[in-house]
């Protein structure tokens, strides 16, 4: 699993690098764009870690998902949307920010190849070498969804 996430990291990066997205249908912009805020409740809720809250909001942001019919896309969430599965109010807060994490990558990677507008963007912190997707335009200060001693760690990554 960790070579994996080290994998996706490196391929990430480097398309963090890349100018130009693909565009998309303003019915398929819409979709994603529904997923990213499904996301932003599933982040509100790691940031104030309310296992409950979290794990209601991941089956949210799993279900946004479930609606984007751009199938490349769609691939590309096949493998986040069981990971949702896996974040359970049971589970540790550890637990479900690592399921956070790797679905946080392939956000991540949509966000760079897909032209969504200039709303969110990913965010990094190098304390817990975790990533996150974060809406610019309501929170342009960095909230950090894994460390709750130090909640404004890290970095905006990319500027859409």
């Amino acid at each position: 699993m960790f070579k994996l996430i080290t994998l996706f990291s490196v391929f990430f990066n480097f398309l963090a690098f890349a100018d130009v997205r693909e565009s998309l249908t303003s019915a398929q912009k819409e979709e994603v764009v529904n997923v990213l805020k499904a996301n932003e409740k599933l982040h509100a809720s790691f940031f104030k870690y309310d296992a409950k809250s979290v794990a209601d909001s991941a089956q949210e942001l799993k279900n946004a998902m479930s609606k984007v019919s751009h199938e490349k896309i769609k691939k590309l969430l096949k493998f986040s949307m069981t990971k949702l599965d896996e974040i359970k109010a049971n589970k540790t807060k550890d637990e479900n920010g690592q399921n956070y994490h790797t679905i946080s990558m392939a956000l991540i990677y949509i966000l760079n190849t897909y032209d969504v507008g200039s709303e969110y963007n990913a965010y990094s912190c190098p304390m817990v070498k975790k990533k996150w997707v974060q809406n610019s335009s309501k929170q342009e200060k960095v909230h950090n969804p894994y460390a709750a001693n130090m909640p404004h760690c890290g970095s905006k990554d990319t500027s859409f």
